[in-house]
């Protein structure tokens, strides 16, 4: 068929789904979809993060041939995941063969290289025409006025178009979040927790005490790890582990080196890498102290987040970070009748702000149009509509008639629905989740209409459904109305926002952060391994006298420093422009 692209068969790896920000991102859109109408019937090929249940190519699934329809092309798609990506585009890129959209997985990377050598598309003499529904929502236009600013464009003009705006979740599942097994922490009578450290570490070991094996005679844990993941993944809990929980974002592109703050991305004057206090430092301590314990799971220093995940499933731990493996292991626990057993999040154990219901104004995933596409117009056009309200609820749940149907102006879930699993031959049959990562809004966002992007987990029909006695007693244990409420209550700022954004080093900076991030990866379980607070305390000693000695680490916080406070201005109007869609 049309172009090389389309008849390329990549290897889809299972995608890992990272760090996301959860908040309800509702404008005064009316979340109808203008659509440009196109006599001409043209092929697109788009490399984007789909689901991968089908080959690439023409897909037969009815989202996709919703898409189709509606813009009048036969759209060739290829599914990537972000980890594959960079090698792949490098070399269509020198192969001078691009598909007419493609995703970029680093896009302060891969947007100078491609703009180098003419071949990302210019936006902006489209968007007015072919982007109205983009252009007409407060959500969108501070998505477009992001995407301007000096971070993410060299010129002002837009190169980069986000999708999954908004929120990931509904408050209620964070991304990052410190997830406790309630229906356990109910039996061991509430015991005190008021910190991250010793009052945790003392309230998983009387849980583990409570259920010393799990139902099929595994040992149990209060926590388990995936360092055997290696740098950057394997360090996810240290990363995120403590930060947003305490209401700051340690910036991975700067070596972790930077925290901003998750209310107003105010950066944080001490390097978090050379701050024995910082929250990258304490969460190193505290899996240190549980290892010290024999809270923390031994295998942890070799397994990988897979084996983690089927751990967690298989109720072997107490306690855990990522929130969509907390969803996973609760859909488990859900398949035995009158199950109990149910991680909840915890409301900010010590701090007065934390990042539950961000927005991701900019997009978590990046997209870029060929400078040489044939078809320049219909690109725009299409990113415009998979980018819409309407489309995103399509992206989530299928099309409207099929697992959800509108009753009296609220979009409901069918019991059905609500029972499936969803994989990959679902998404075949109904294109369910095949678009997840290339539509405008995360699945948490709520939308003009006043309900949630997601039904299946999300709508009040699905809530109401798995509203077990656990999720109930920890509602009433906080005399609140809803699990919602029991976060707005227990800590003062619960909204927050990243507004910065961070353009790839260049030169020597770019090597020091490289060179940061190796030996922090070589180095930093070994601390985890210490077996007294008196050799954990001087590894990280030494480890933090090492990186100043011969990682440039403070030149490193320096540059990154200086480059958050002069995006000032910048960061001010993003604000608010935020603060009015929020009123």
């Amino acid at each position: 068929m049309k172009k090389t692209v389309a008849r390329k068969a990549f290897a889809a790896a299972s995608a890992l789904i990272m760090c996301g920000n959860t908040m309800a991102f509702a404008g005064e859109s009316t979340g109808s979809t203008t659509t440009p109408q196109f006599e001409d019937r043209v092929a697109l090929d788009v490399v984007a993060f789909v689901g991968s249940g089908e080959l690439d190519g023409l897909r037969s699934d009815p989202v996709s041939k919703y898409i189709e329809d509606n813009l009048n092309i036969d759209l060739y798609l290829t599914a990537v995941t972000e980890a594959d990506w960079p090698t792949q585009l490098s070399a269509m890129l020198a192969d001078n063969d691009l598909p007419d959209v493609f995703l970029l997985s680093d896009p302060t990377k891969q947007l100078p290289m491609l703009l180098e050598s003419a071949s990302v598309l210019n936006l902006e003499p489209y968007l007015e025409e072919y982007a109205p529904n983009t252009m007409n929502d407060p959500a969108g236009q501070l998505m477009v006025t992001a995407e301007r600013m000096p971070a993410n464009s060299p010129d002002g003009n837009m190169y980069l178009w986000g999708m999954c705006k908004g929120s990931w979740d509904d408050g209620t599942v964070p991304t990052c979040g410190h997830y406790l097994r309630w229906d356990l922490y109910k039996e061991a009578g509430y015991p005190k927790l008021e910190n991250y450290d010793d009052d945790l570490l003392d309230v998983l070991e009387q849980m583990v005490a409570l259920e010393p094996e799990t139902a099929d005679g595994q040992k149990t844990y209060g926590c388990g790890a995936w360092f055997g993941a290696g740098q950057g993944w394997g360090e996810w809990v240290f990363t995120f582990g403590l930060g947003p929980q305490e209401g700051v974002n340690l910036i991975e592109t700067t070596g972790r080196v930077l925290g901003v703050s998750t209310v107003d991305s105010t950066p944080l004057e001490t390097n978090q890498l050379t701050d024995p206090e910082s929250v990258f430092w304490r969460a190193v301590r505290f899996y240190n102290k549980a290892n010290q314990r024999g809270l923390l799971d031994p295998d942890s220093f070799t397994q990988t987040s897979d084996v983690y995940s089927e751990n967690l499933k298989a109720g072997k731990y107490m306690f855990n970070v990522p929130g969509w493996m907390s969803n996973d292991a609760n859909t488990e626990f859900n398949k035995a009748e009158g199950n109990e057993k149910t991680f909840i999040s915890m409301p900010s154990l010590t701090a007065d702000a934390e990042d539950r219901f961000g927005n991701m104004y900019r997009g978590e995933r990046q997209y870029v149009v060929n400078a040489n596409t044939e078809n320049p117009e219909r690109c725009v056009a299409l990113l415009d509509f998979v980018s819409t309200y309407e489309f995103s609820r399509i992206a989530w749940n299928g099309l409207e008639g099929g697992m959800w149907n509108m009753e009296d102006g609220e979009p409901v879930p069918t019991d059905e629905y609500l029972k499936v699993t969803k994989d990959d031959a679902l998404g075949v049959e109904t294109g369910i989740n095949v678009y997840h990562h290339f539509c405008g809004f995360g699945n948490g966002t709520i939308q003009p209409d006043g309900y949630t992007t997601d039904l299946y987990q999300f709508s009040t029909k699905a809530m109401e459904a798995k509203m077990n006695d656990t999720i109930k007693d920890f509602i009433d244990h906080y005399g609140a109305e809803s699990q919602v409420d029991v976060y707005r209550q227990e800590t003062p700022v619960t909204d927050s926002m990243n507004y910065i954004s961070f353009s790839d080093p260049e030169g020597e900076v770019a090597s020091w952060v490289n060179e940061i991030n190796a030996y922090m990866g070589k180095n930093v379980f070994k601390c985890v391994a210490c077996e007294s607070d008196e050799e954990f305390e001087a590894m990280r000693d030494s480890m933090i006298e090492e990186l100043k000695a011969s990682y440039h680490v403070d030149e490193v916080f320096d540059y990154f420093y200086q480059d958050a406070l002069a995006q000032a201005e910048d960061v001010a109007t993003l604000v608010e422009m935020n603060n009015a869609i929020k009123k």
